[in-house]
């Protein structure tokens, strides 16, 4: 007897830290014509599904570290609504709305209203665009001056509004949420990351980002290219790497980009006119496609003005080695693989090789 007295209060014990980390999610939400609607709980790398009935649906499981989860109804009417909610140990009680909300939380009451007051800024920001718009009595110049005011006023209360969640959550989900909104150049995000706590430090997508500005610093001009393979990246499915074209004595131009982004397809008709005036012995063009499937790429190939080569299906593989966040991103190299220029666009891309070639 005494034995088993002993290990009830182990295994009593034993059974609450194996549940301390659970959580559960009540949620309802107020869109019409929902009953049957899929909803999609995204939390980290995994997804779990299930379908709202009588309005209502839910999830369980456990949660090591808070982290901010996503919940999306789909009611097959081509609009999704969502929910960002921080998901962490407790009962959290989500309602998807246009405003949508969660309760249960110290943490979550915070993030909610932060969540809201950023849709309400943004509410704002159309709203008076919309009404510009409509106001037949200005001339164009008075609208494009109005139409940069607004702009203004919107981007410096969002950034007042991020800088005061960061600066209460310097230590949690919450503020690395903040610190990732005003990332807008390195100097911003060294000045954060100085003074965040450990638990935004050392979370993946701040640690993701410090890996990014390392690699962009070792992809800065005057820096040697950084070689990648892409194993089935011709269009006849063979290996083909970016040292194929960089480094042969030639300029080159390499512009990642993909079939689904609009700027991208925007820069063609500009680096096709930089193709012609260009090729030859000094100058090579070169496409990697990123982030795409190449069943998208070799679709829309016959709509673009492209006769330059083009590296299929790299996906992360050369954004991740050059710290590329957003695309299109065009990168030119010199003849030894140099790199000379990043970020080129538009009438920067002829400048640029006119000083060269």
């Amino acid at each position: 007897m005494k034995r088993i007295v002993y290990l009830i209060p182990f295994l009593a014990l034993a059974l609450a830290s194996c549940t301390s980390n659970s959580y559960s999610i009540e949620g309802i939400t107020t869109y019409e014509n929902s009953d049957g609607a899929t909803v999609v709980f995204f939390h980290g790398d995994e997804t779990d599904t299930t379908y709202v009935k009588g309005n209502a649906f839910s999830f369980e499981g456990v949660a090591e570290n808070p982290e901010i989860g996503i919940i999306r109804i789909d009611n097959g009417e081509r609009k999704m609504m969502y929910c960002y909610f921080v998901l962490e140990p407790g009962k959290l009680n989500i309602e998807v709305s246009p405003y949508s909300t969660c309760s249960g939380t110290p943490l979550n009451e915070k993030y909610t209203e932060y969540q809201i007051q950023k849709r309400k800024d943004a509410d704002e920001r159309r709203a008076q665009l919309k009404e510009l718009n409509e106001d037949s009595s200005l001339t164009a110049e008075q609208k494009a001056e109005k139409t940069e005011a607004i702009w203004d006023a919107y981007y410096a209360k969002y950034d007042a509004l991020n800088r005061e969640i960061f600066t209460a959550h310097s230590n949690d989900v919450v503020g690395k949420e903040a610190m990732m909104s005003l990332n807008d150049s390195r100097e911003i995000f060294d000045s954060l990351y100085s003074v965040a706590g450990e638990a935004v430090k050392n979370h993946p997508d701040v640690q993701k980002e410090v890996n990014r500005y390392k690699q962009l610093d070792k992809t800065a001009p005057g820096q040697p290219f950084i070689d990648f393979t892409i194993e089935n990246g011709n269009a006849d499915g063979t290996a083909v790497k970016l040292s194929d074209y960089v480094g042969k004595g030639k300029y080159v131009l390499v512009d990642f980009w993909a079939s689904w982004c609009g700027p991208c397809k925007a820069e063609m008709p500009n680096l096709a006119e930089v193709y012609e005036k260009f090729k030859g012995d000094k100058f090579e063009l070169v496409g990697v496609a990123v982030w795409d499937e190449r069943k998208d790429t070799e679709e829309i190939l016959p709509k673009l003005p492209i006769s330059w080569p083009i590296i299929y299906d790299a996906q992360r593989v050369p954004t991740e080695l050059y710290g590329i966040n957003g695309i299109p991103q065009i990168i030119l190299f010199g003849p030894d693989g140099t790199i000379i220029a990043r970020d080129l666009r538009g009438k920067a891309i002829t400048e640029t090789l006119e000083k060269y070639i």
